[in-house]
């Protein structure tokens, strides 16, 4: 029976406690507070030229300023321009995506420079020397326990063909014992492991990691998509609302690129200041090198000694200590190691500043294009303001002239008032005109809005639009005018003014002959004039004549004819005092008309009315002079009755004079 020798010590009590002993005091270690470390490592003495605090905060510093300027040239900045514009903006997204990757590849090259200087991890204990102790701690503990499990199963067989197995099964407890400990110290040191897995990084390098995490951009190679512009053309034909909102989005993208500028000569700066310190460690580096290198090339060659061997002279005693070439070597070495060190962070550094220039080239570049565009804006947003300006002053200028024509021309007030009202309206529809097409563009939300405004105000003020659309039939060719006398809704007076929306009435009363004012002004809408039972009555335009009638009741026994005779004599004696006036306003109306009318004239009949003859004669009288004229007529028949009495016995009751028409 042969057995496996394996390195097996027999585990005791006392054994297992040492080794749970062991097992707590590395788990204290490693779950313990970090500031023992951090005291350790901030306790060494920076390298020649590298003062290690001030670079951390250099670099934290520096790359907090890139992400800055990476999410400020990734925000959409302009909504208005050219579509060449969109180009500028992509180039510079996508230089600043490259600068931040060049500023983290620097970042995390000068974080090893520095771990390698001080002969630790850039991070704490956890994550670069207590984790690799973890991991080769925990490898152990999975050899032994692999030898334990090979030498069970070698137990297991010779205990299965021994005849005595007292001895091989106490073994046997002890070797289980030993892998149930090992099994154990594996499970905690995977549990401690992957705790200080999930911690993560701490240090210089954990906030290189937790920075980089923070613009997850960066590493997912999504672009930006572009905003949609307002192009430059299309506002140029624009109003002059949507020229000046164009022309306050240019500005503010040009303070926006000016930000930019300042923020990338900003980093920049701080790029140069951060690569300064390595660069002169490398130029120390390259003329070190260069000296080593010249010294290296003035030591003899090797075949000058193997010469001297074969021509028997003694070789020159060589001199103590190592010779220049045989100590060159080494440092030559650690230069080149430094060298590529200090290049795998000056290099990118060095990029990322030639990426710098290029990307303030392109936001000058974009900035001039910007201040193009606007000054193109704003010249066409000036025009525009000036040719309403000139449109407005030829209107009212116009309005003006078309006044002063008016009132000089034109003589008959209610024509003046009329086409100065048309002057008004012209006047206002003109400028309102002009002022939409000036600052509008869209009219078809212009037409929308129209509509629902219109729909309101035709709702919410339909007396008043009744009462402006009365206004002009009543200034219309049959309208009224001050001084005109009229009746509406049982209200008789002169029309003292009219107004657009309402006209005003000094209101007349009195008998039916003569009618004289009351002292009070009634006002009414022009609506009334919609009004089906609310007719308005006027006098002829230019007329200035009422009908009044005589009505006398005769006997039976009168002589009608020569009655009727010399009563229709003594009114026409009366009206032909004032015939001239009456004819001639005949005449104003019928060249008003343009029609042929009778010239009033006196009418005279006999007829039956009440049971009894009367004499009823109907003559015009004018407004003005109403109540003379019929006093003139009760003159004339009080004396024609007193001069002959065959009337006097003719007439049965007192005769009456009363309008014909009121008012």
């Amino acid at each position: 029976m042969t057995q496996l020798d394996l390195p097996v010590r027999p585990i005791g009590p006392a054994a297992q406690a040492l080794r749970i002993l062991e097992l707590l005091l590395v788990a204290s270690l490693l779950t313990g507070p970090f500031s023992c470390w951090h005291a350790a490592f901030s306790q060494q003495q920076s390298p020649p030229g590298l003062d290690r605090r001030i670079e951390a905060r250099a670099i934290i510093a520096h790359l907090n300023a890139v992400i800055q300027f990476y999410r400020s040239v990734n925000q959409p900045i302009q909504r208005a321009g050219e579509p060449n514009d969109v180009i500028y903006r992509d180039q510079a997204v996508a230089e600043a995506s490259q600068i931040a990757r060049y500023a983290f590849q620097s970042a995390r090259a000068e974080a090893q420079l520095l771990a390698e200087d001080y002969g630790q991890g850039a991070g704490p204990p956890l994550q670069s020397g207590e984790q690799q102790r973890i991991q080769t701690a925990r490898a152990q503990v999975q050899q032994r326990i692999a030898a334990l499990r090979t030498r069970l199963a070698i137990v297991d067989r010779e205990i299965a063909t021994a005849r005595t197995a007292a001895s091989l099964r106490k073994q046997r407890q002890q070797l289980q014992a030993a892998l149930d400990l090992s099994s154990a110290m594996n499970d905690a040191l995977g549990r401690i492991s992957s705790i200080a897995g999930g911690v993560g990084a701490s240090g210089l390098t954990g906030d290189i990691d937790r920075l980089q995490q923070s613009v997850p951009e960066l590493q997912s190679g999504n672009k930006t998509s572009s905003p949609q512009l307002i192009t430059v053309m299309s506002a140029l034909s624009a109003g002059i609302t949507t020229q000046g909102s164009v022309l306050f989005d240019l500005l503010e993208t040009r303070h926006s690129l000016q930000d930019l500028i300042d923020q990338n000569e900003h980093l920049r700066q701080r790029a140069v200041n951060l690569r300064g310190p390595m660069l002169n460690i490398l130029r120390a580096l390259v003329q070190q090198g260069e000296q080593l290198s010249a010294q290296a090339a003035q030591a003899p060659p090797p075949s000058a000694r193997a010469e001297a061997r074969l021509r028997h002279q003694p070789p020159a005693p060589e001199a103590k200590g190592p010779s220049p070439a045989s100590s060159g070597q080494p440092q030559l070495e650690t230069i080149t190691a430094r060298f590529k060190s200090l290049s795998a962070a000056t290099v990118p550094l060095s990029q990322e500043i030639i990426l710098l220039d290029q990307s303030h080239a392109n936001l000058i570049a974009w900035q001039t294009a910007i201040a193009r565009e606007y000054n193109r804006i704003a010249a066409a947003l000036l025009l525009r303001v000036l040719v309403i300006a000139i449109a407005l002053v030829i209107i009212i200028g116009g309005g003006e002239i078309w006044t002063r024509a008016a009132n000089k021309y034109i003589r008959d007030i209610r024509r003046r008032r009329q086409i100065l009202v048309v002057r008004r309206v012209v006047v206002g529809f003109l400028s309102v005109l002009v002022i939409v097409f000036g600052f509008v563009t869209q009219f078809q939300s212009l037409a929308t809005f129209a509509g629902f405004i219109t729909a309101g105000i035709a709702v919410g003020l339909q007396t008043i639009l009744l009462s402006v659309a009365a206004y002009f039939f009543i200034i219309g060719r049959f309208g009224i005018k001050v001084g005109d006398r009229i009746t509406i809704a049982s209200v008789t007076g002169d029309v003292i003014d009219v107004g657009l929306v309402r006209f005003y009435l000094m209101e007349m009363a009195g008998s039916g002959t003569e009618l004289k004012p009351t002292g009070r002004v009634a006002v009414f809408s022009n609506a009334v004039l919609f009004q089906a039972l609310t007719p308005l009555y006027k006098q002829m335009p230019g007329t200035g004549y009422a009908w009044h009638e005589l009505i006398v009741k005769l006997t039976d026994a009168a002589d009608y004819r020569t009655v009727c005779e010399a009563i229709a004599k003594e009114i026409e004696s009366v009206y032909r005092t004032y015939r001239e006036n009456i004819v001639r306003q005949h005449q104003a109306i019928q060249n008003w008309m343009h029609a042929s009318m009778e010239v009033p004239e006196i009418e005279s009949r006999l007829q039956f009315s009440g049971g009894a003859f009367q004499l009823w004669a109907r003559f015009p009288v004018e407004l003005h002079n109403a109540a003379a004229t019929d006093e003139k007529v009760t003159r004339a028949l009080l004396n024609l009755m007193a001069a002959n009495p065959a009337v006097k016995t003719a007439v049965a009751s007192t005769p009456v004079i009363q309008a014909a028409v009121r008012g």
